[in-house]
């Protein structure tokens, strides 16, 4: 059901997005990894050729960008449809998770951290969201988290990021439904998953991807769902 279908990941150059990626491909998907770091990108792609050698194998490309940056967004978005026609589905992951107490914190890191958490998403949906409906299909998958109902120390800004996606989420989805069109925007928390961000502690990132492609196979969910783990 994946193979002529275009997954549009941010955050593809490691951790949750490069299982991501991996994960789809194996399914027969065109996969587009969006990531701000050039080399850690191809540390994927060089990853995604040795982990799926099986034929009919979806294909991995590749684009720098920052998903904070609108104005390059939008023109790494166009030339993503230019070359490959659509997005069918979109997982916004990236994400900064800076450990520092909040009184430490200047104030331009915590803007910062915001405007890649937060403006990051929205800027996808936002450069996306045309692209879906103009095909009258898409699903979009914002990475949630728990972080903003617990908030533990030394969380601040990545804890006031996570709450500002949920909101974000079920406001683009009420948005969205005005156009009556196959088109849903879910917000997906996949539990504690061991990466970078999570000092290397919880599941292996390819637990969740696999549950992320079953759910992209889900008919009938309805939009503005979370889905958690």
């Amino acid at each position: 059901m994946l193979k002529n279908k275009v997954v549009l990941i941010t955050g593809a150059g490691s951790g949750l997005g490069r299982a991501l990626a991996t994960a789809f491909c194996r399914e027969g998907a065109t996969v587009i990894g969006l990531g701000r770091t050039l080399k850690s990108l191809e540390e994927t792609h060089a990853h995604i050729k040795t982990n799926n050698q099986a034929e009919g194998s979806g294909k991995f490309f590749f684009y720098q960008t920052d998903t904070s940056d609108f104005p390059k967004l939008q023109k790494t978005i166009n030339a993503i449809v230019a070359s490959h026609n659509r997005i069918d589905y979109l997982f916004n992951n990236a994400a900064v998770y800076p450990r520092v107490n909040f009184i430490d914190e200047t104030a331009d890191e915590f803007s910062q951290a915001l405007n890649i958490n937060v403006s990051g998403v929205a800027n996808t949906c936002k450069a996306v969201l045309p692209v879906m409906i103009k095909q009258q299909f898409g699903r979009i998958y914002n990475v949630g988290s728990f972080a903003d109902l617990a908030p533990i120390a030394n969380s601040a800004v990545y804890s006031a990021s996570k709450g500002a996606v949920r909101a974000l989420t079920k406001a683009i989805a009420a948005d969205v439904a005005h156009y009556n069109l196959d088109i849903q925007v879910h917000e997906w928390i996949p539990g504690h998953v061991n990466t970078q961000m999570s000092d290397y502690t919880g599941m292996d990132p390819a637990t969740p991807a696999a549950w992320a492609v079953a759910l992209t196979q889900r008919e009938g969910s309805k939009a503005n769902c979370i889905f958690s783990e």
